[in-house]
């Protein structure tokens, strides 16, 4: 506490120095003298404002309860931008300030590729799935067999509802997972509220795939039938 009240007590003594002193200058003389002895405690205090406000948005996020997470991937057509679906949805969802929906569209993999920003979406993908935090990632056909042989997916003949299974079942796309089972790994997105009626509705669609672990189900489930509304 005496370190404190000294150290107060000194730039309290200086800011009176330096306030006689600007009485005998111009205005201009005064800026000038504000910058020239001021700018590094201006610089720390906006430093500290900015580490400041970083603490508190992580403190923030960490005290939100987030319940779905996603990866779109590979996107060149812009398909699927996940802030305004991610905000959609949410609203659709009627969640509180302290929840919420994370989606990421910014991750874009190449397998084999050792390109700095492949290799850090492949991370990304790697370790949020390690952690159990992504709950499902939509990619290309390719990259849809690739992690379909590698990753915990879910069969989604047990995850979606019957009705639901049956109108997209021309759409899904059944592989061998990695114990060695066939099963219903991912959905087509072509006929999605995303593609459908696009200049890219022809192109090779999107995969969706849940992962096994996810303990967001029917969340999941909501945003199958969000992505996919039934004929009215």
């Amino acid at each position: 506490m005496n370190i404190l009240h000294e150290f107060f007590k000194k730039i309290t003594r200086e800011l009176l120095r330096d306030r006689e002193t600007m009485k005998s200058l111009s205005p201009s003389q005064r800026l000038r003298f504000i910058f020239d002895y001021y700018r590094g405690r201006i610089f720390l205090l906006l430093c500290l404002c900015l580490a400041g406000f970083y603490v508190w948005d992580a403190a923030c996020q960490a005290s939100r309860q987030t319940v779905l997470e996603g990866f779109f991937t590979n996107d060149d057509a812009g398909l699927f931008p996940a802030q305004d679906i991610a905000r959609d949805f949410s609203e659709i969802l009627e969640l509180n300030s302290r929840q919420q929906v994370i989606f990421d569209d910014s991750l874009y993999v190449v397998p084999g590729s050792s390109a700095d920003y492949h290799t850090a979406s492949q991370s990304k993908i790697v370790a949020y799935v390690a952690a159990r935090e992504l709950d499902f990632l939509v990619t290309t056909p390719e990259l849809t067999e690739y992690y379909a042989a590698s990753l915990p997916v879910y069969d989604l003949k047990d995850l979606m509802p019957p009705e639901l299974f049956a109108r997209l079942e021309d759409q899904i796309y059944y592989a061998t997972d990695a114990a060695g089972s066939r099963k219903a790994c991912a959905v087509s997105m072509a006929k999605s509220r995303f593609q459908k009626g696009t200049a890219s509705e022809d192109a090779a669609p999107h995969y969706l795939m849940a992962f096994s672990y996810t303990e967001h189900q029917d969340t999941i489930i909501r945003f199958l039938e969000y992505a996919f509304p039934a004929p009215s």
